[in-house]
């Protein structure tokens, strides 16, 4: 650990003078809270998620660049909404009896904006404070200016991580796009939106007027496949086994029920992008913001799902956040923007922008937090699962794959774990996996820094164990235990360690690094370089060649500046945004610590 970096006193100072900015610019949002009524926290609450719901399809679906915000203030205010939904819950709990009808007006649209954007530069500032603590991010001050880059440490492989992310995704696209073919060929395209403008009408209200439209069961099912890649992929970024046990209903019909909602959300962005252009008058922000009776949409998933209405009442109450949820909202700072929120009793929210990001990953964070069975049940196949996942990569008669986890012993107490392990015919060389399978989607910068820490602990922990035993009891042992039997019955040539984290597994930038005597590497490298290498006759010595090389080698990208002035303070955040390039050549722009 870099003690220094994070220990300097010029350090901890300036950390302090953002810790006391960001105190200033949550007591505007408190202040703003306070001011209101009880009751009147559910009209808030409404107008923020049209604010969010509105500017999330302007900033991820319009082709026009007319009314998009930057990066950064996109990020920031997205990031504010976990802090101001957790205010207004916890203000409004047992004040809301129905849904107030208001229309949408700029001025309080405006007011929710600036509240939105309070908050998330307290998340910002308060975050980027604890980074400086712990060397991530360098400071400098002169006066009543504050400079803040990414410490060298810290680019050594936080984008790393971002980009294999990224190529992971691509490459699960591709190979999910089999399960079944979309058309999204412009002529299809333009039918589905002449059909879908047909069947929607003006909705008149004395308080605006919104969008309503019929029912099509074509249209449900074009939109039901249309989500269908995402909602696997995210299900099983989150860790959601279908198996898992979650107190009345399974990770399956979570999963199903998800599903539905994401399309469902979906197809209403798109009913209410064709309505606009057909009915003059149509308020955007109140129509893609809509509510529903609890026992209205648990019909329609019991009809869709074919499931008991007590499982799908079981999985909804998973993914509907409550106003007793305020306090996890108030202390998480990953963004968790729900798929439903309950306003009181039997009426619901359903804000579209829940599926722009993972929502398995909120539903999941959230019911851990307050249930040690479900957090348990959650983990419970894990390990099996990434087991499975690694071993239908090497399928086939080349490769020996032991079917499940061997215990090593020695004097009849067990030393350590292989969690899975694979013998290649060709080539003689025998691999040990450790997996870890740990979540680093909190935004907590002291969380994902314990989680690193276990996690270097523990790799280094086990090959320290599995090391000595081989010395001692030699490969032709270690062949017995894991029942392994070279064809030309001579000992394996080459005995390789392997530790893979199912998300992250480069922790340099939170100060820990792993022995040499083992390749780490996370799940997206490891996927990818199986897929990118192919079947060559020495698989895991080219692997290992370019983990070494891709880790080596900086991610091109551009600092994307940011000035923050507030209360008397310049602050510059000379990187902390960036943008980057694809292979494919499309630019991309992240925020650090976006993705763990």
């Amino acid at each position: 650990m870099d003690e220094s970096a994070r220990t300097a006193p010029a350090a901890l100072e300036i950390a302090e003078r953002l810790d006391r900015l960001a105190r200033q610019e949550l007591d505007e949002v408190e202040r703003f809270i306070g001011s209101v009524p009880p009751i009147e926290c559910a009209v808030l609450l409404i107008e923020a998620c049209r604010c969010l719901d509105h500017m999330h399809v302007v900033q991820m679906l319009s082709a026009k660049e007319e009314g998009k915000l930057s990066v950064h203030d996109f990020d920031i205010i997205v990031r504010g909404w976990n802090m101001l939904f957790g205010l207004m819950q916890r203000k409004g709990e047992g004040e809301f009896n129905g849904v107030p009808l208001r229309e949408s007006v700029p001025e309080l649209r405006q007011a929710l904006m600036g509240m939105l954007h309070f908050a998330g530069r307290y998340v910002l500032l308060n975050r980027t404070a604890e980074m400086v603590r712990h060397g991530m991010v360098a400071a400098t001050t002169i006066g009543d200016e504050i400079e803040l880059k990414l410490s060298d440490r810290t680019l050594s492989d936080h984008f790393h991580d971002q980009v294999d992310h990224g190529k992971f995704a691509e490459l699960n696209a591709k190979a999910l796009s089999g399960y079944k073919a979309i058309a999204t060929d412009a002529s299809t395209m333009q039918h589905l939106r002449d059909v879908m403008g047909k069947l929607t009408f003006p909705w008149r209200t004395p308080q605006g007027v919104m969008v309503g439209y019929s029912a099509d069961p074509e249209i449900d099912a074009y939109f039901l496949d249309a989500v269908t890649q995402n909602t696997l992929q995210w299900r099983d970024d989150a860790g959601i086994h279908p198996r898992a046990e979650l107190g009345g209903c399974s990770g399956g019909l979570l999963t199903t029920v998800v599903h539905l909602l994401m399309s469902f959300h979906t197809k209403h962005i798109m009913f209410v992008e064709e309505a606009i252009k057909l009915h003059p008058g149509i308020n955007q922000h109140m129509s893609l913001t809509i509510w529903k009776t609890r026992s209205d949409l648990i019909t329609s998933l019991v009809t869709a799902t074919a499931a008991s209405e007590e499982e799908v009442s079981v999985a909804l109450d998973l993914i509907t956040v409550r106003a007793d949820d305020a306090a996890y909202f108030l202390t998480e700072q990953a963004p968790g923007i729900p798929l439903v929120i309950e306003l009181c009793n039997g009426y619901l929210l359903t804000p579209v922008s829940g599926v722009f990001r993972n929502p398995f990953n909120a539903i999941r964070m959230l019911r851990e937090s307050t249930s040690v069975a479900i957090r348990n049940a959650f983990r419970e196949h894990r390990e099996e699962w990434m087991a499975e996942d690694l071993y239908a990569l090497f399928e086939g008669p080349r490769f020996q794959r032991v079917p499940s986890q061997t215990k090593l012993r020695r004097d009849g107490q067990v030393v350590t774990d292989i969690d899975a392990a694979i013998f290649d015919n060709a080539t003689g060389e025998l691999v040990l996996f450790q997996l870890k399978w740990q979540d680093f989607t909190s935004s907590s910068v002291r969380t994902q820094r314990s989680k690193a820490k276990n996690f270097s602990d523990q790799v280094q922990g086990w090959a320290g164990k599995v090391v000595p035993w081989i010395n001692q009891f030699g490969v032709a042992g270690l062949c017995r235990a894991l029942k392994i039997k070279p064809s030309d019955s001579t000992e394996p040539r080459v005995v390789r360690l392997i530790a893979i984290g199912r998300s992250n597994a480069r922790f340099r930038s939170y100060g820990y690094n792993t022995a040499g005597n083992m390749l780490v590497l996370p799940w997206p490298q490891f996927a990818r370089l199986r897929l990118v290498i192919g079947p060559g006759l020495d698989f895991f010595e080219l692997l290992t060649q370019a983990v070494i090389s891709e880790n080596a080698v900086p991610v091109e990208r551009k600092p994307l500046p940011y000035v923050l002035e507030r209360h008397g303070l310049r602050v510059t955040f000379r990187d902390i945004w960036s943008g980057f390039e694809s292979d494919d050549g499309d630019a991309g722009a992240t925020a650090v610590g976006q993705l763990r």
